[in-house]
């Protein structure tokens, strides 16, 4: 297991900061003094630390009578601070993809065997800009092994972040698979799923024979199958937009659920 302050340098901090960071988590509220005799150093070098530290939000600077003290930010409070600077990067992704050099014969292809691939897809399209969509197909086996696949917790975070940045879902579920929702997610799940912003329709699966998963956004695609855990994902602006254009298609002639989820 990565000891802490190893940890903490992953997000660009100095061993010397670290240290100071953890240092101060020990000692409590401490002064410049104290925290320069415990490390053995200098107070500029000291001082000079905790001015970066102060600056990106892990330290924080209290008036005590005449003395200035410093505390650490605490570990949770570090940990949510880290997960919204997460987040909010993910966020211009797609932006900043864009000015990268498109290699537009090579699509990108992925094949992953287990669940954390398809913990990915979530993650990713949960972080995309406020305001974005996507589209997905989805037949009845597919919408049973997806709700296996995530924790009561997990599915809380994923939905949270969609009603959050207002992501729209325009999606084509089989007729058959519309009830299965509501018997596998928990309540407060369930309310957050239909507070999310949806385009529902449906088609019966004689008319849409589909079993599995299709998730379109940005310029990619994934593809999963639950019973063996398989995602397949492409990543290609001419593809996806010939996948979008049948998508299109298959959303036109599909009937809208009035209400949305219930």
């Amino acid at each position: 297991m990565a000891k802490p302050i190893e940890l903490l340098e992953n997000f660009s901090l100095t061993p010397q900061q670290a240290e100071l960071y953890v240092l101060l988590l020990k000692q409590g509220s401490s002064k410049i003094t104290e925290l320069a005799y415990a490390q053995k150093k200098n107070r500029a070098a000291v001082s000079f630390h905790l001015t970066h530290l102060i600056e990106r939000g892990l330290v924080k600077e209290t008036r005590v009578g005449r003395r200035t003290e410093y505390v650490a930010l605490p570990p949770k409070d570090l940990a949510d601070l880290f997960e919204r600077w997460t987040v909010d990067f993910k966020s211009v992704v797609p932006e900043l993809e864009s000015l990268q050099r498109a290699e537009t014969q090579k699509p990108l292809i992925e094949v992953i065997e287990s669940a954390a691939g398809m913990k990915r897809i979530y993650d990713e399209m949960s972080t995309m800009p406020r305001g974005s969509e996507f589209l997905v197909l989805e037949g009845k086996t597919a919408v049973k092994g997806e709700l296996k696949l995530l924790s009561s917790k997990e599915w809380a975070v994923f939905f949270g972040r969609m009603v959050d940045r207002r992501i729209l879902t325009r999606a084509v579920f089989t007729t058959e698979s519309m009830a299965l929702p509501g018997k596998g997610l928990a309540e407060e799940n369930k309310r957050l799923m239909r507070a999310r912003l949806w385009d529902l329709r449906t088609l019966p699966e004689a008319a849409l024979p589909l079993e599995h998963l299709v998730m379109i956004y940005g310029n990619k695609a994934a593809f999963f199958i639950p019973e063996v855990k398989l995602l397949f994902t492409l990543e290609h602006a001419g593809i996806v937009g010939i996948l979008r254009a049948l998508f299109e298609s298959i959303h036109h002639f599909a009937k809208p659920v009035e209400g949305g989820w219930q």
